[in-house]
């Protein structure tokens, strides 16, 4: 793949939309009527991925049976409700294209299915051809079509972000990156609070004690990271 020569703070955001059932992001709208809406896509070692969903419309379970016909992908329900959270995990790519399109280069940041049609938004560095990767991608991924191309700027380098991200994951149990993610996406952290520690313990199936270790061992971790310099 080829390189720009002058890399610089902008990217070239790159919006797609695919209706292709054998993907598992279209399925999961296609057969159960509801939407599904990115929250995170964490890579893991040996190629594997970890992505969590919000999912609503059905019940989560409905979801989770969708993606069980596909190799190499299982999933497990984070959080109930009307708006639950599930979480995916991907062993190998095979026909989930958010992970090519990572393989190719870009950085997808917007990812959602509703009615059968997925819609995935992604961000291409400057150090790489954004033609390079788009053909990279479409070559794999012939179903998927473009809707829009455009350059803007971003105000702190994707690659120093991902970095930290990934220094911050590695810093957290997989139980800790659990309640600091349901605290944060359940409004625990915004004023007046949308959800009890409590409730939230509930969801993790643990005690409310048990929960908040989880929760202040993550910020624990997160501040150290943060006026330490580790």
């Amino acid at each position: 793949m080829s390189q720009g020569n002058n890399p610089d703070d902008t990217v070239v955001e790159v919006e797609f939309t695919v209706t292709d059932a054998r993907y598992p992001l279209v399925a999961m709208s296609d057969e159960t009527g509801g939407d599904v809406t990115l929250i995170q896509l964490l890579p893991r070692s040996e190629g594997a991925y970890t992505i969590f969903h919000r999912v609503s419309g059905a019940p989560p379970e409905r979801f989770l049976e969708v993606i069980e016909d596909y190799e190499g992908i299982e999933g497990r329900i984070v959080s109930g409700g009307e708006d639950a959270i599930i979480e995916v995990r991907i062993e190998e790519a095979g026909e989930f294209f958010t992970v090519g399109l990572t393989d190719a280069g870009a950085i997808p940041t917007e990812l959602s299915s509703h009615d059968g049609t997925a819609r995935i938004v992604a961000e291409i560095p400057s150090i790489y051809s954004a033609s390079d990767v788009i053909e990279e991608f479409q070559a794999a991924y012939p179903d998927v079509e473009i809707v829009a191309r455009r350059q803007k700027s971003y105000a702190v380098p994707l690659f120093q972000q991902r970095e930290l991200y990934e220094t911050v994951m590695g810093m957290l149990t997989s139980r800790q990156h659990e309640a600091l993610l349901l605290a944060y996406v359940n409004g625990f952290y915004d004023w007046p609070r949308k959800t009890t520690g409590e409730e939230l313990a509930a969801e993790m199936d643990v005690s409310a004690t048990t929960f908040h270790e989880h929760l202040r061992s993550a910020e624990r971790k997160l501040l150290s990271l943060l006026f330490s310099g580790r």
